[in-house]
């Protein structure tokens, strides 16, 4: 943290920081926190998260809605389209036909350091239960289509065997990891010799049927690296 000539840590830094824990608690509570609740996740006293959540409002990233729970705003989904803009863009038409051709959510990761989050989402059209994946989602680069990045990158001579045998399959499939009861199968984003930084999958309330889906997935992967 930034610090003023004293080595005390700059004020303006230390709120800038407690603003980003407030996006990020609500980004987990997509249902919605109530000032005390989210006051007590965040370890602040209720006039420092209700002078935080002003300013935040204000900026449209967040909203209270009518029962009082603060929830994430529209001016995250604004800040969120400048987020890889082009391969979102790629990954828009692909993603609606897997989703119609699979009956199951489809969506579009990137790789963030350690971690995966989801950055563009397609609900199924004719599917009247579904799963839920969230746009910024953020997991694990060890789960579902954070494996199957790491599949799509260069080969890591600790690569642990099932990987290895993603490898050679060209996709990943994955139960009860991210959401509990969904299953999914992700495949990676690659593009000529460039290490795979995106991974396009579908996940579903029931068993996915690997022989039939998997090569609709991949189709879509390609045509994302390909728009």
């Amino acid at each position: 943290m930034p610090e003023n000539e004293t080595g005390v840590p700059a004020a303006g830094s230390k709120t800038l920081s407690n603003g980003i824990q407030v996006l990020k608690v609500l980004a987990r509570h997509p249902s919605g926190l109530l000032l005390t609740h989210l006051a007590k996740e965040l370890g602040l006293h209720r006039t420092v998260v209700y002078r935080l959540l002003g300013t935040l409002q204000r900026e449209r990233l967040v909203t209270q809605r009518e029962d009082g729970r603060y929830e994430l705003g529209l001016g995250v989904i604004e800040l969120s389209g400048a987020v890889r803009p082009n391969l979102q863009a790629a990954a828009q038409g692909p993603l609606r036909t897997l989703a119609n051709d699979t009956g199951a959510t489809a969506f579009l990761a990137v790789l963030d350091g350690d971690e995966v989050v989801s950055v563009s989402v397609i609900e199924p059209p004719h599917t009247p239960v579904h799963v839920a994946y969230r746009t910024g989602l953020r997991h694990s680069v060890s789960l579902g289509p954070g494996r199957a990045i790491l599949i799509g990158r260069p080969f890591d001579p600790d690569l642990r065997p099932d990987l290895a045998k993603a490898r050679e399959l060209g996709y990943v499939t994955t139960h009860d990891e991210i959401q509990r009861g969904a299953w999914g199968l992700s495949a990676p984003v690659t593009t000529g010799r460039e290490p795979a930084e995106a991974a396009v999958g579908v996940v579903a309330l029931g068993p996915i049927d690997e022989v039939r889906i998997a090569p609709f997935v991949i189709a879509a992967a390609r045509a994302v690296a390909q728009p």
